[in-house]
């Protein structure tokens, strides 16, 4: 038995050493970037080279220099189902006088190969071919959407199950010599941030969507047996979005932006005052959306509790809880429904007349009633890393303001009232200087106004685009995959 078990213990120890020289045996490449950063934006440009040595004399016939993007959802379904859709790969072509000739790689050398991406300002039209309930949904599915999910020194918030990973891959490959296939010499990959420009969008359209909620009315009581008070009213329109500048850091940026609340009490006697208000609490929900099958409509709760396909994660984060005992409050009277109830829209969006303070209430009887306006600030928390919003065919990532109100009313405890608005969060880009590319119909143009005049760069960027492996006359037309199936996503390097 002791013999056995020595001899199986130097067989094993003799498989590890194998292991360990084989491993060895394989080329060691290197990603270097200039100019590295921590994240980058949309027309950025990604320039760099990787370095390739070898212990020993190695014949390969291609190196594959890539710029991927790769988005599994994770199984956290019905079922385990998961998805996976590969909505950019960029390849930087390597001309043949780069290459050695023979190609056969040295041991002591250190051999490099350049290349230059530029983050593409949106995706090709062949990205989402999908069946979409209006045209805009695929206009946001056209977007680069941010990485998610990944590894940085603050929580994005992105779960297991919606990822949204970059990365410059570079692959070393050579003929089988037995079938003729290519075989994987050896793979690197380095992640790259990506926090596209996103332009403020107009705001969202709630009717129907009983995940926001923008108006609100309680029946205040004037104690236990008392009879009502009177009728309290809270409105408040989607806040201008919260704007990441162009090199976002939790810690050293202050990113803010305000909700304002419109009160209107509408008492059950002419003589009734308004109730004292209690604090006024916020919090911002973030919410990451994800599917096994591509969307046809912008996410919504009540799709995901009939749709085994769909899934979300929320988190909710504290921001703020001020009292608003101090308020005040204006009376006004019935005939004040005239002019000067409206307000011209502080927008560029639209010239619309609304109300300085809401309509009546349901119980509303024609006398005499009350107003007042609470202004709420928003600050992004500075322990966690936020992406903009954005909508792809299987995740989407959305934000909205959650405003509690206590009101305290005699003897009947402590009731509130609530909002939920709908909030974005948007992007800056480079500059002024990138409205123009923002605006280039082609990617031509885009490489043109960065002052990229190389043909062969133009060139190679041109015919870089690619979306699926199918080696088909048509391939160019075809969507990209959508795989649902019962197991789990095994991601091989390469």
């Amino acid at each position: 038995m002791s013999s056995a078990s020595s001899y199986a213990s130097s067989t094993g120890a003799m498989a590890s050493r194998l292991r360990t020289l084989a491993l060895g045996s394989k080329p060691h490449i290197n990603i270097v970037l200039n100019n590295e950063r921590s994240s980058y934006s949309t027309l950025d440009k990604l320039s760099g080279k990787i370095e390739i040595a070898v212990s020993h004399s190695t014949r390969f016939d291609e190196i594959d220099i890539q710029f991927i993007e790769k988005m599994p959802s994770a199984p956290g379904l019905a079922g385990g189902m998961s998805a996976f859709h590969q909505f950019l790969k960029l390849r930087q072509p390597i001309s043949e006088s780069s290459y050695p000739q023979p190609r056969l790689l040295e041991p002591g050398r250190i051999y490099e190969f350049p290349f230059v991406f530029v983050v593409p300002q949106q995706l090709l039209p062949r990205v989402c071919k999908h069946e979409v309930q209006h045209e805009s949904v695929r206009d946001c599915h056209l977007q680069l959407p941010p990485s998610l999910g990944t590894v940085t020194a603050h929580d994005d918030m992105g779960p297991d199950m919606a990822k949204i990973q970059y990365q410059i891959a570079a692959r070393i490959t050579a003929t089988n010599d037995i079938n003729g296939t290519p075989k994987n010499l050896a793979t690197k990959m380095k992640a790259i941030r990506i926090v596209p420009t996103v332009d403020e969008q107009p705001p969202v359209n709630v009717l129907g969507d009983s995940d926001y909620i923008l108006r609100s009315e309680k029946s205040v009581r004037k104690g236990v047996f008392k009879g009502k008070l009177g009728t309290l009213v809270i409105e408040a329109e989607q806040p201008k979005s919260l704007r990441l500048p162009k090199s976002y850091s939790p810690e050293e940026s202050t990113i803010s932006t305000v909700a304002t609340v419109k009160l209107r009490f509408d008492p059950a006697e002419a003589k009734s005052q308004p109730p004292r208000l209690g604090s006024l609490s916020s919090k911002l929900k973030t919410t990451t959306w994800y599917a096994t099958g591509a969307r046809m409509e912008l996410p919504k709760r009540k799709n995901c509790l009939y749709d085994h396909r769909q899934g979300l994660h929320s988190v909710s984060l504290g921001l703020s809880s001020r009292c608003m005992g101090s308020v005040e409050w204006t009376s006004r009277m019935e005939s004040a429904l005239d002019d000067e109830h409206l307000a011209r829209r502080d927008s560029g969006l639209s010239h619309q007349d609304v109300p300085k303070y809401p309509s009546p209430s349901t119980n509303y009887k024609g006398q005499n009633f009350w107003t007042a306006e609470i202004v709420v600030p928003v600050t992004l928390p500075k322990d966690k890393h936020f992406v903009p919003t954005f909508h792809s065919c299987l995740t989407s990532r959305t934000y909205s303001l959650n405003l509690s109100l206590g009101i305290h009313s005699a003897g009947v405890g402590f009731p509130s009232i609530e909002l939920k608005l709908p909030l974005q969060i948007s992007a800056e880009g480079k500059g002024e200087v990138d409205i123009t590319l923002r605006n280039s119909s082609t990617i031509d143009e885009q490489l043109a106004g960065l002052g990229f005049e190389d043909e062969l760069f133009a060139a190679e960027h041109r015919g870089s685009w690619s979306y699926n492996d199918l080696e088909t006359p048509d391939s160019t037309d075809l969507p990209p995959e959508y795989e649902a199936f019962r197991r789990p996503i095994v991601t091989v390097a390469g």
